[in-house]
């Protein structure tokens, strides 16, 4: 199933099981023996993240269920870089010419995801491999679903990612908490009295993954991102009982609508801030078919705040926002949002020539980005990757009655637990060193630290 030889089709190009079948042996963990799927998978990818590591991980034999389950696939940069064909470090750039040569999805006749299709009476959600990730969960949740629905006045499709509670085996409760596009398109179906129709995708090639992860303008067809990065138009099928395409190579689609007016309880949930939260907009999805391969593979993302999570959820957004920035302050060098701040936390690096162009920067940073609370700007010889280096720039070259500033009561996003009704306090340090400062950081010259490297990766 998980075939380690290479495919030239377009379709297996752009299928989930193709990817991970290059991966190298040394990329995966797999796991042969019977586990039961809910907690244990979680936990092991939580302690692969405390020892620093960061492989895919395919459980052959789930405890209870026949489809076997890839998960981990997004815990490392270096790995989502490649996925787009980047070098490690290269993956803005990739991004950036993605969203200026978007690439039209084209729909075909035939996919693998509709070689067995199930519809009505024969629908039952709860024989996928789907699990309960915290202890507190309210239930067994897809996190790694990517929702597909289309803007009811243009029909332009929609990616996006929505937690989703099983709650029988033709309904899931439903929480649209970012207020993104889907929300939207589902008020205006409400206003109209008709329900969204919505199909949920499970298991593609990681690039339509990380396309569904961006914030991007309503116009746009993420579809036509993911087949940028691939260098291929991504092929869709119509779903059978919904006016909705889907990829045609995926494995598992969910097939539905999210009802027009109806709200039920669902959560509690455990989310990207380390947090288990009630918060939802207690939506209703209700399943019309199920359509996968002949013997799929279920993709899961562990949800809260493991590195997989978040990477993903910053890959594009570190893009977007690096480079709108850049347009404005040419001194940027680089911007990371670390884990340790889920996503609320961002550091920049900068090289200046004028003082106050730091301060610039840093309110054009929390104006790009409504989820951010903190910002540090360091200067260019300070490793953004590298936390430690943050903040011995903030112990080195930061003054607090002279370097920071607050804005109160600023938008923001409503996950935050400290949040006040929807509210938080943006603070911005500036971490660079005057332009005439004397202080001269202590090195090593560059050959003698290429020597040190080199010689490091042979034993």
């Amino acid at each position: 199933m998980f075939d380690r030889t290479s495919r030239s089709s377009c379709e297996e190009q752009q299928s989930l099981r193709n990817y991970v079948g290059s991966l190298p042996t040394e990329d995966i963990i797999r796991i042969s023996d019977p586990i039961d799927i809910d907690h244990v998978p979680t936990a092991l990818v939580l302690e692969l993240e405390s020892r620093r590591r960061t492989p895919v991980v395919l459980i052959d034999r789930p405890i209870g269920f026949e489809t076997p389950i890839v998960t981990n696939l997004f815990a490392s940069r270096d790995r989502i870089a490649r996925m787009v064909g980047a070098e490690p470090g290269g993956f803005n750039e990739v991004w950036a010419k993605a969203l200026a040569n978007l690439l039209p999805a084209r729909i075909v006749d035939h996919g693998a995801v509709q070689e067995v299709v199930r519809i009505g009476a024969e629908v039952d959600a709860a024989t996928l491999p789907i699990s309960r990730h915290f202890e507190k969960d309210a239930g067994r949740y897809i996190g790694s679903g990517i929702l597909v629905c289309k803007d009811p006045d243009t029909g332009t499709r929609n990616l996006s990612y929505q937690r989703l509670q099983l709650k029988g085996p033709n309904k899931f409760g439903a929480s649209l908490h970012s207020r993104g596009h889907i929300w939207e398109h589902l008020q205006r179906c409400e206003a109209r009295g008709r329900n969204l129709e919505v199909a949920i995708v499970i298991g593609v090639h990681p690039a339509i993954n990380i396309a569904a992860a961006a914030k991007v303008a309503m116009e746009i067809d993420e579809f036509e991102i993911a087949g940028a990065l691939l260098g291929q138009p991504i092929e869709l099928v119509k779903c059978k009982t919904i006016d909705v395409e889907v990829p045609a190579q995926a494995e598992i689609v969910i097939e539905g609508e999210i009802l027009a007016g109806e709200h039920e309880d669902e959560g509690p949930y455990g989310e990207y801030t380390g947090y288990s939260t009630f918060r939802s907009t207690k939506n209703v999805f209700v399943v019309k078919a199920i359509t996968h391969r002949a013997t799929p593979i279920f993709h899961d993302i562990i949800p809260g705040y493991s590195m997989e999570h978040l990477l993903l959820g910053r890959a594009a957004k570190e893009a977007h926002t690096f480079m709108r920035l850049k347009e404005m302050v040419p001194g940027l060098k680089a911007l990371n949002f670390p884990k340790s701040g889920t996503h609320f936390h961002a550091y920049m690096s900068f090289k200046k020539t004028a003082e106050g162009q730091v301060r610039h920067a840093l309110m054009l940073l929390l104006g790009l980005d409504s989820y951010l609370k903190l910002v540090v700007a360091v200067d260019e010889d300070v490793n953004v990757f590298n936390e430690e280096e943050v903040l011995w720039a903030l112990a080195t070259r930061f003054q607090a009655d002279t370097d920071m500033f607050m804005v109160p009561d600023v938008f923001c996003n409503r996950l935050d637990p400290s949040s006040r009704d929807g509210m938080s306090a943006k603070l911005a340090l500036d971490a660079t060193a005057p332009l005439n400062s004397d202080a001269e950081r202590a090195t090593v010259p560059p050959e003698a630290a290429a020597w040190a490297r080199s010689f490091l990766d042979r034993h």
